[in-house]
């Protein structure tokens, strides 16, 4: 079972609504006409139940007849179907009856059964006027199209479908909209009306053109009919809400023209609106094109539009085609685009061959400081002191650290007070002759003053002044204050503040290109707008897998002892090393070059 979108059947559904809405208990009504098993929803009146109409189509038997059964649990009532073979055209009728006892239903239903037969004339009439409706629209289309190639710009174009239009249709009046950024402007009015000035009228045509684009079909309108009798209407959910809002307001819009119906068509290019061409009709005019006919005049339209571009197509658009034909007539139609862009290549080549260029290969680099020196622990014991952090600035003579100092005083005085005690001891025994013991003070006294000197020693050592301006750079003594630290443990780490060069990491590709002495900028990441000149100073033995190529360490020096800048140990940047002056093609070329000669050498 195939559906497919609804029709227009006004006959039909001014049959059913004649025939049938007219029956006593008629609660509602759907219709489906189908061909070659191909269903259509021709007509819904009144109130039926929801997705019924899948299963009665799926068994349709055009011998089958009718059949009635009860209404589902809740609901009071029947459900009657039909289903008749028309001659090429096929008939079902869903019917919901209420409130009418059983001998009038076998009555309603006999009706019912004796009116089908003007259902299908109906149908069969509408099908034969709709295929008249698009034998007219083609007719009229294939005149439009034959004409369109001798409009030589679309301001004659507009008035030929005027002047076809009007002939065919005899509308009371025809608009034409061109659209330009997606918005309606008309562009002609029959009966040579101004359209330059803004009016009511022209306000008017232009909103019917706007909302035919929101539609994207052609739309047919017409005064709401009345309702048939005993208030059996056509279902509000069979037709779109903003379908109905739409055809609502370009009927206001139709009225406020003059007009008792009207036909808009949008015409497309592809996916993209061209025009909006609008006819407006008195009462009882232009009854010869229905919606099927108003698709076919719409895709003839479009089709007419693109013709008129080609025959006649803008300065712009003259000018691609003399290019496309020049390189055609040059390059031939066989492979031209290949042959072009050979073309261009080998002229760009050649032009790249002649055009100077800098060579200035850049690479990742640090500022690191010349000097470091690194603050170690003098002895075993405890830190006392550490004031200064990573990054701070240190004056000369100012203290980094400090241990803690108290048992070295402590025997440096119990020394003291020794060789004191020697001394007198010495004395005595000198008195009394005593040459033995004498000698023996006296080397207790030269062991006492070794080490007097040994805890002098640790006691200058265990403070460490900056000896010269400095800058913090590594260490965590600031942290361990009180802590037990080991001798040589390192402390702190300084360099010299002032005194940088710069680590940059060179491709192994570059090395043989970049003797000592060449020149350079170095651009921080801390300073985008202030290049530093530097100068190739050494370059380092170790390479280093970097990003997955093998780089070389390189030592750059600043060309000013004292760059403005305020530099630290760590700033990262890049490095441009200039190479010189060379062709722009060998600058380009140069990987691809270097790797042909080694592959070559390689196979040789």
């Amino acid at each position: 079972m195939n559906m497919t979108a609804p029709l227009t059947m006004p006959l039909f559904e001014r049959a059913l609504r004649r025939h049938l809405a007219v029956l006593p208990g008629l609660k509602g009504v759907q219709a489906f006409l189908g061909e070659a098993g191909d269903w259509t929803e021709a007509a819904r009146l009144g109130d039926l139940p929801m997705q019924v109409h899948r299963r009665v189509l799926a068994g349709f038997d055009p011998d089958a007849g009718g059949s009635v059964e009860a209404m589902g649990e809740g609901q009071d009532g029947w459900l009657a179907t039909y289903m008749v073979g028309g001659p090429g055209l096929d008939l079902v009728l869903i019917l919901r009856l209420a409130g009418i006892s059983p001998g009038d239903l076998q009555t309603t239903l006999n009706a019912i059964e004796a009116r089908t037969g003007w259902l299908l004339v109906a149908a069969l009439k509408d099908r034969e006027e709709a295929g008249e409706s698009r034998a007219l629209g083609g007719a009229v289309g294939a005149q439009v199209l034959i004409e369109a190639a001798r409009a030589r710009n679309r301001r004659l174009l507009a008035d030929q479908w005027i002047a076809r239009l009007e002939g065919s249709f005899q509308p009371a009046l025809t608009g034409v909209c061109w659209l330009r950024a997606d918005t309606p402007t008309l562009a002609a009015i029959s009966g040579g009306g101004g359209i330059e000035r803004p009016s009511d009228a022209r306000q008017a045509m232009e909103g019917l053109a706007a909302l035919a684009l929101r539609h994207r079909t052609p739309m047919l309108t017409a005064p709401a009919e009345t309702l048939a009798p005993e208030g059996l209407t056509e279902d509000p959910g069979r037709e779109d809400p903003l379908t109905a809002r739409l055809l609502d307001e370009a009927q206001v819009l139709v009225e406020r023209l003059g007009g008792a119906r009207g036909l808009i068509l949008p015409v497309w290019q592809g996916d993209k609106a061209g025009a909006v061409v609008i006819l407006i009709f008195a009462e009882g005019e232009g009854q010869g094109l229905r919606a099927e006919g108003a698709e076919t005049l719409s895709g003839l339209l479009g089709e007419a539009l693109t013709i008129q571009a080609r025959a006649h197509p803008a300065p712009l658009r003259r000018l691609g085609n003399f290019i496309t034909g020049l390189v055609v007539g040059l390059f031939g139609k066989t492979a031209w685009k290949l042959k072009l862009a050979l073309l261009l290549l080998a002229a760009a080549a050649t032009a790249a061959a002649f055009i100077p260029t800098e060579v200035a290969p850049s690479f990742t680099a640090r500022v690191e400081a010349r000097e470091r020196q690194v603050v170690s622990a003098p002895f075993d014991g405890f830190l006392a002191r550490a004031p200064y952090q990573l990054g701070d600035r240190v004056e000369p003579g100012a203290l980094l650290v400090s241990m803690e100092d108290a048992d070295l005083r402590l025997r440096l005085n119990q020394i003291r007070a020794r060789l004191a005690e020697i001394d007198s001891e010495a004395a005595t025994a000198r008195a009394q002759r005593d040459t033995a013991q004498v000698r023996l003070l006296e080397a207790q006294r030269q062991q006492s003053e070794v080490d007097l000197g040994l805890t002098e020693r640790q006691l200058e050592l265990a403070s460490f002044t900056a000896p010269s301006e400095a800058v913090v750079v590594g260490g965590d003594a600031w942290r361990r204050v009180g802590d037990r630290v080991r001798l040589g443990e390192p402390l702190m780490e300084l360099a010299t503040s002032g005194a940088f060069r710069v680590l940059a990491f060179v491709d192994e590709d570059w090395i043989s290109d970049l003797p000592v002495g060449t020149p350079g900028t170095m651009l921080l990441t801390a300073y985008p707008d202030q290049p530093l000149e530097v100068t190739l100073a050494a370059m380092g033995g170790r390479p280093e897998m970097r990003e997955g190529v093998n780089s070389f360490p390189v030592w750059l020096d600043f060309t000013e002892a004292t760059p403005d800048a305020n530099l630290l140990d760590g700033m990262r940047g890049v490095a441009r090393l200039e190479l010189g002056e060379t062709s722009a093609l060998k600058a380009w070329t140069r990987g691809a070059a270097r790797w042909f000669r080694r592959t070559l050498w390689r196979w040789s």
